[in-house]
């Protein structure tokens, strides 16, 4: 029996899906993407430090905040740079902010259907009218956050290494605390709402990765953790990393000692759950899946709890970021070594001395655990470069669970079993602009 889906549509991307079972076994599985490769990697090479993040923001007009800050961590690992809490914390507002947008869109308006057998989208928002209405005014205040901070909604203008070009007005951070408080509790009701979806039954042993941080649940800034246990700090982890290409399409598959692994938001909660904020525990617990949870389907589960979870942090943060002692003057570029004011005496950053180095970067993106590493040279120029996205890291255990799974499901319908293997390609949330980058 072969199975063939030419077309896997409510995917950041397009991709395509064949099988062949024979007596009962998959004989192969193979999710191919259908895009080419667009070797941003090379492109990055031979750039001066200061654009090549810009650049990078470009791999996904889905997830650029994430793209951008951290080429910027590596950069500022590969120049000495460091940054100051301030840049911190307002770099989290962004993460924040981005992965609430992503996963708001991902779990309503792509996933959602797969529940009820829902075709088309517009049925799916004239069954749930209200709810639609909360995943866009939830996406709006995200978008909003990253304007405010980065300058715009998509591919930010104002993070630089070693912090930002401009700071927003203190006004501006103020109400996005207003606003997070007003909309939380959308938030929790789309989120306690999928708690009570019936996901598919299917579990299979796996290695969860993400970062882990004893401080607080780690989006910026942590180690490398394999189900909650092994630790790595980040240079160790990326040389632990082994990438392969294969045959069938352009995009590399990861594996950690030969066995593949899984990056995301369940990734995360099975690493990271104890820091959950307050009313993400509660959607966790009342949801009553077993942790660590070993089925794919519950990613789906993970996004809306860490949704919440982030509109609690932005709330957090801007309560207990002090903005009283930030500089947030409209007239103020950022604190550092390689940036000036207009007019100042000393040394632009083109006559900066610049020392060789090579440094590393790590933040959870919204699909997993993004990386990425340079090589600058004593030019002040990207020698080498390697970037491994969320997606390039699930796909090969995303094929295997297909392998497994299917069996189970050949007795079904052809266009059900079809129905099913999108679901579960959609439960991984795939972004395969970033994969083919």
């Amino acid at each position: 029996m072969r199975i063939k889906i030419d077309h896997i549509a409510k995917i950041e991307g397009h991709a395509g899906f064949v099988a062949d079972i024979v007596n009962g076994r998959a004989e192969k599985a193979l999710f191919s993407v259908l895009e080419g490769s667009r070797l941003l990697e090379g492109i990055l090479r031979d750039r001066k430090c200061a654009e090549v993040s810009q650049i990078a923001a470009r791999i996904c007009g889905v997830c650029p905040v994430v793209h951008n800050l951290t080429s910027l961590k590596a950069l500022e690992g590969a120049l000495g740079v460091e940054v100051s809490g301030q840049t911190i914390l307002l770099r989290k507002l962004m993460m924040l902010g981005q992965i609430i947008n992503s996963h708001a869109l991902h779990v309503f308006f792509f996933s959602l259907s797969d529940f009820f057998g829902i075709e088309n989208d517009l049925g799916l928002i004239e069954r749930y009218p209200q709810k639609a209405q909360q995943a866009l005014a939830i996406r709006e205040f995200a978008n909003k956050i990253i304007e405010i901070i980065g300058g715009r909604s998509i591919h930010p203008l104002t993070p630089e290494v070693g912090g930002f070009i401009r700071l927003p007005k203190t006004e501006s951070i103020k109400q996005i605390g207003e606003n997070a408080k007003k909309i939380l509790p959308q938030a929790i009701e789309l989120a306690r709402f999928f708690a009570k979806l019936n996901y598919p039954k299917f579990e299979r042993e796996t290695n969860f990765v993400s970062l882990v941080n004893a401080k607080e649940y780690p989006i910026y800034e942590g180690e490398l953790s394999i189900n909650g246990k092994q630790k790595y700090a980040l240079k160790d982890f990326m040389q632990l990393v082994k990438e392969a290409q294969v045959s069938y399409d352009g995009v590399k598959r990861t594996s950690i000692e030969q066995n593949s692994y899984m990056v995301g938001a369940i990734a995360r909660i099975n690493n990271n759950h104890k820091q959950l904020n307050k009313e993400a525990k509660k959607i966790l617990k009342a949801s009553r899946i077993k942790l660590p949870s070993k089925n794919p389907f519950h990613n789906i589960l993970a996004q809306a709890v860490e949704v919440v979870h982030c509109f609690e942090e932005t709330m957090k943060i801007v309560k207990t970021c002090h903005l009283e002692s930030f500089d947030f003057s409209q007239d103020k570029l950022r604190e550092g070594s390689h940036r000036r004011h207009e007019g100042d005496s000393s040394a632009s950053p083109q006559n900066d001395k610049i020392s060789a180095g090579s440094g590393y970067g790590a933040i959870e993106a919204p699909r997993g655990t993004l990386f990425y590493f340079y090589e600058v040279g004593e030019n002040g120029l990207v020698e080498n470069c390697n970037i491994i996205t969320p997606t390039a890291q699930n796909i090969a255990r995303l094929e295997e669970d297909l392998k497994i799974w299917l069996p189970e499901l050949q007795n079904f319908p052809e266009k059900e079993i079809q129905d099913k293997i999108r679901m579960l390609v959609r439960a991984y949330d795939p972004c395969l602009t970033c994969a083919t980058h």
